[in-house]
């Protein structure tokens, strides 16, 4: 079964919702626990060119450089959703690629999804949360994430540098 389509419209958080059955945050109260999810933000085509590294050796744009600093100041666990090994997680050591998410199919995306869910539940996560700042721009890694069938939240407008309240 293929995912649902996103409307390139005002309408999409009513899609997320509705056909994706992900959570959309709108405020600090949605926020699930913290420590109950995996933080996670898309790769970029902005990478440092070596052999081996973790996601921060990797992916450096300027959306990833702040979600660095708010998950490793907060001491959460994460990763960076990626177009060949599924989720690069904090701890993990994998090789260089470029693949642009337009190049994947849909049964690669169902495939990284699959891989998404059992690398959670090693893990220890049934919930994830994907920042991004464009839903459009994330229409790929949404089409991953469902076939994932985790418990999905999505944030596109949280501020990421602010200390989390108690």
């Amino acid at each position: 079964m293929a995912p649902p389509k996103l409307p390139a419209s005002k309408k999409w958080r009513e899609s997320l919702e509705r056909d994706f059955g992900f959570t959309y945050i709108s405020s600090r109260k949605k926020l699930p626990d913290p420590d109950s999810v995996i933080w996670t933000t898309s790769c970029s085509k902005t990478k440092k060119t070596q052999r081996l590294g973790m996601p921060r050796d990797f992916y450096n744009g300027r959306y990833h450089n702040r979600f660095y600093e708010y998950v490793e100041n907060n001491n959460l666990t994460y990763g960076i959703l990626s177009d060949k090994y599924g989720i690069h997680m904090f701890d993990e050591k994998l090789g260089y690629y470029d693949i642009h998410p337009q190049e994947l199919t849909l049964e690669k995306k169902e495939e990284l999804g699959k891989f998404i869910n059992r690398k959670a539940k090693r893990y220890g996560f049934d919930e994830i949360i994907f920042y991004y700042p464009s839903p459009l721009m994330s229409k790929p890694y949404f089409e991953i994430l469902w076939f994932s069938n985790l418990k999905v939240y999505y944030m596109s407008k949280f501020n990421l540098t602010r200390e989390i309240e108690p």
